[in-house]
Parts: C-alpha cells; structure tokens; sequence
C-alpha cells in the first residue's frame, strides 16, 4: 500500500501488527498512488509488450521523476500525469508521455499460442555439472544445450545481418536466461551458454568505442547500429526517430526497448556482427491466451525475470528478422534439489486466488 508493488509471499510469512503500534500506523495514509499516463494514442487497446517494456525500463532507470497532474478519476482512484526526468520538466515535448507517443511501438502482432498439458518430464540435475539434465528412461543423463550448430574458429560472412542464432525444436530441453519479462504472453529469453560469448562481445564494444573517434552517423530506421546506453554500448536496430534527437532503439542482444540521442550512436563494426542476436521473444506454454491483469503480470514478472531455467520448447515461429522469432515454451525452476516447479503451474494457480480476490 506504500510502493504499490504486488507480491506473492507465504502464510508464515505474515505478522499481526501489535494493538500498541496500530494507532501509529493508521495515522499515516498509503502512501503509493495510482497513476496512467494522459495524452497517448487514442484506441490502443491492450498495450503492445513493446510499449509496456520500453515505459519500464525507462522508468526503472531513472531514480526520481517530476510530474504534472492533469487530472483526477476519483472514480477509479487513478491520477492522469505528465511524467518528466527532472532535467526535462517542465517541457512537454520531452515529456515521458510525448516520447512513448511519438515511439513506434503501437503496433501489435498476433501472437501464436499453445496449451499444452506437461508430458511430466522430470528435470535433475547431474553431479559434477554445472548446467540442468535430462534424465532419460535409461537413466542416461544427457545435457539440454541444444548444438551451437557454429564450428570454432569458421569464417562468418560480413554481411549486414550476423548469422542467425540456431533455434531449438518443438520437444527440445534448452538452458535459458530470462532476461525481461512482461507478462507470460510476452517475455525474452537468452540462450544460457552463450552468456559468457555476449559479455566478452560488450566488453570489447566498450573498449573500442570509448577510445574510437566519433563518426558522423546517417541514421535510417531498421538498420543495424552501437548504441551507448548508460556506460555499455549496445547492438541495436533503429525502430523509431523522434522529433526532439532521441530515437527509438532495439536491444537485439537483451529484448530492450530504449531511447538514446543520436548523439550516442555510431556504426556497428563487422567484427562485432559475427554472435548471433540473443534475444528471443516467448511466451509461456500451458496457460490460456488471455489479456493478463496487472497483478498477474507483476507476479510473473517477479517470478522469471533475471533468472536462469530449462525450457521446454512447445512451438517455434520463424521469420527473417532475427527480432521477430518466437518460441512458445514451458519454464522449469530447477534451482532446489530434487523439486521442479513448472512456471505455468504457479501462474494458473495465482490467476484463481486473483479471480477470488476479485
């Protein structure tokens, strides 16, 4: 009722609060208010995961805002504001709300979806081993990583597109990475043995650009560029230029939507095109296609992101643009001995209590 977050936590883990402290404590109204931000595209509808993510970040990376009030629902407890980074109040058009409104990430894509019931595969870890298994009928233990299908040390083409990254089969165990997550209709997932290859690739971008001279820059929508972002630097692909010198950029490597000034862009060199783009859009496998609540998405958000899992691989959608791949997959937590949650289990079950709550 203070920071306005959803959480799901055990029973044992809930206090009375002591009679004596009461009176101190209801003294001091919730201090979390609910806010939407006024002034977006009219007839969005559901917003895009695009969108969604892009506002998160943005907001999650910036440690205060300054806002101004529009108005107020007090029907439904909700503030309509213009949000600012403080550097930019009181410009509209660098507003929160102009930026996201003027970013191309409205549009949605129909999204490919299967409910599948667990075949009960049980997932264990193998001693010794640093990465999950499977363990097979004959109790051969045999690592999930699908082949990198890349020789070591073959030639990759400098070509305007790094390779594609091999994508797994339906019925294919594969060690991921989540690395952002909207809500279980949309999230980003890495393969997990190439983590080590993508943060040797950043920090030889680091080291390059922030010791190479800045070139003048064309910028074109849906080309490949460095991007600095924060003290890294980035692979991504223009999607969007904004009127005010920032653009709408893609993370290929991470699934981030950010805005950088065109100031922070510079070409992306050969050499770093040779490892495959390693995001890879999901959804989660075994749970209805719905439109996801806020609680459901905050649960689930809390749930994956920023953590390693096994995946079952239930669907692959694929297209030429390495960004617009999908897989449809179940998530396994392997992380306590011996237990395996299934995410999909978890998520089916939360969205029953929600139902009850409301």
């Amino acid at each position: 009722m203070d920071s306005g977050t959803v959480a799901t936590v055990k029973v044992s883990e809930l206090k009375e609060i002591p009679p004596q402290f009461l009176r101190e404590v209801i003294a001091i109204p919730p201090q979390a208010l609910k806010c939407c931000l006024a002034d977006l595209p009219p007839n969005t509808g559901m917003w895009t995961p695009d969108a969604v993510l892009w506002l998160r970040d943005a907001v999650i990376n910036c440690p205060e805002f300054s806002m101004k009030v529009i108005k107020q629902d007090a029907s439904k407890g909700i503030a309509h504001i213009y949000l600012f980074a403080p550097e930019n109040f009181p410009d509209m058009d660098r507003s929160i709300n102009r930026q996201i409104k003027n970013a191309d990430l409205w549009k949605h894509q129909k999204d490919v979806f299967l409910s599948v019931t667990p075949s009960g595969t049980s997932f264990t870890k193998a001693v010794g081993d640093a990465v999950p298994a499977l363990q097979l009928p004959g109790g051969k233990l045999e690592k999930s990583f699908p082949d990198s299908g890349r020789e070591p040390g073959s030639a990759v083409s400098t070509t305007e597109m790094p390779p594609p990254l091999p994508l797994p089969k339906p019925g294919d165990l594969m060690d991921i990475y989540v690395s952002v997550a909207c809500h279980p209709g949309h999230f980003v997932v890495q393969p997990w043995n190439e983590l080590n290859n993508l943060y040797a690739l950043m920090e030889e971008m680091i080291l390059y650009y922030s010791r190479a001279e800045e070139k003048p820059v064309t910028i074109e929508k849906n080309k490949l560029y460095a991007a600095k972002i924060g003290d890294e630097w980035y692979r991504v692909i223009i999607k969007g230029i904004l009127r005010n010198g920032f653009l709408s950029v893609y993370e290929l490597d991470y699934g981030k939507h950010e805005f950088v000034s065109v100031g922070k862009v510079q070409p992306l060199l050969d050499t770093f095109r040779k490892l495959p783009f390693q995001a890879i859009t999901a959804q989660l496998a075994g749970v209805k296609n719905q439109q996801w609540s806020e609680e459901a998405s905050i649960v689930f958000r809390n749930l994956v992101e920023k953590k390693p899992f096994v995946a079952q691989i239930q669907a692959v959608n694929d297209n030429t643009n390495s960004w617009d791949r999908k897989i449809v997959t179940f998530l396994v937590d392997t992380s306590l001995p011996h237990i395996d949650t299934w995410i999909h289990d978890f998520v089916s079950q939360s969205l029953v209590e929600f139902s009850k709550g409301d």
